[in-house]
């Protein structure tokens, strides 16, 4: 087993470490920010396209800017849209689409067909997505660092199997995760089941990891699955996150290390 140290503080010994991606290993709030307002637009056009009035319209667009967590130029880390999955996503939406008196089978249809529409329009602008969409500042050269000690590193996330695939080949980090959790396994984060499946696959105990994440539902996933190393990290948005359900907290990713004791 490996020493995990925080500030060159040890805090406990650890055989592998579950990474969350967005927010904490990978700058997510530029590229969550344009695809909350595409798909806002989206939705307002098709509201427009049924001659709704024009104050439920600006009534949509204060709904749907708070659910996502959209505040002029920055996001929310502890909304929907930063931490829960793109199904969770559409029924978030389509939950704001009965207010306004369409029954379920519509609002779920309009809120599967508006995220479509988004995600072509934002595919035809990969490059200035990919521009958006960078590594955190010192997550490569912690993951290496991790991978070249010997340390079992996963990566949890609520992104689909194609994402992890995209931001692995993206940015040059193919060999560095022995293990990958997507929103296409099941279950699914922030179920606590799921630490303990991905712990199965690792051969390793959930008391021999730790958990490192931005969002409160990982780490209280965590804790629930009864992983005893849960650390917050808040560097990775403008406005940082509220974590009340950390065991530990840092800043910078390099405040992170491990020791091989031998």
């Amino acid at each position: 087993m490996a020493e995990l140290l925080i500030k060159n503080s040890s805090v406990g010994f650890i055989k592998a470490i579950i990474f969350d991606k967005d927010g904490t290993l990978l700058n997510s709030e530029e590229y969550l920010v344009e695809l909350a307002k595409t798909r806002i637009e989206f939705a307002v056009s098709n509201f427009k396209k049924l001659k709704i009035k024009n104050f439920k319209i600006f009534l949509l667009r204060r709904l749907l800017n708070s659910v996502y967590g959209l505040n002029n130029q920055a996001l929310s880390a502890n909304a929907s849209l930063a931490i829960a999955s793109k199904e969770q996503n559409i029924i978030s939406t389509a939950t704001i689409f009965t207010l306004f008196g369409f029954n379920w089978f519509q609002s779920l249809s309009m809120s599967q067909t508006i995220f479509d529409e988004a995600d072509i329009f934002l595919s035809n602008n990969k490059e200035n997505i990919q521009k958006q969409r960078t590594l955190i500042s010192g997550a490569s050269d912690l993951l290496v660092s991790l991978k070249n000690k010997g340390m079992c590193i996963a990566l949890m996330t609520n992104d689909t199997q194609a994402g992890i695939e995209e931001f692995i080949c993206s940015n040059k980090l193919e060999g560095i995760f022995d293990y990958l959790w997507s929103a296409d396994n099941k279950p699914s984060k922030p179920n606590p089941k799921a630490v303990i499946e991905l712990c199965k696959r690792m051969n390793i105990n959930p008391s021999e990891c730790a958990l490192i994440s931005d969002a409160d539902t990982d780490l209280k996933m965590a804790r629930k699955a009864c992983i005893p190393t849960i650390i917050g990290f808040t560097g990775g948005w403008k406005n940082p996150p509220i974590l009340t359900e950390k065991q530990f907290i840092i800043q910078k990713l390099n405040e992170l290390d491990i020791q091989i004791n031998t």
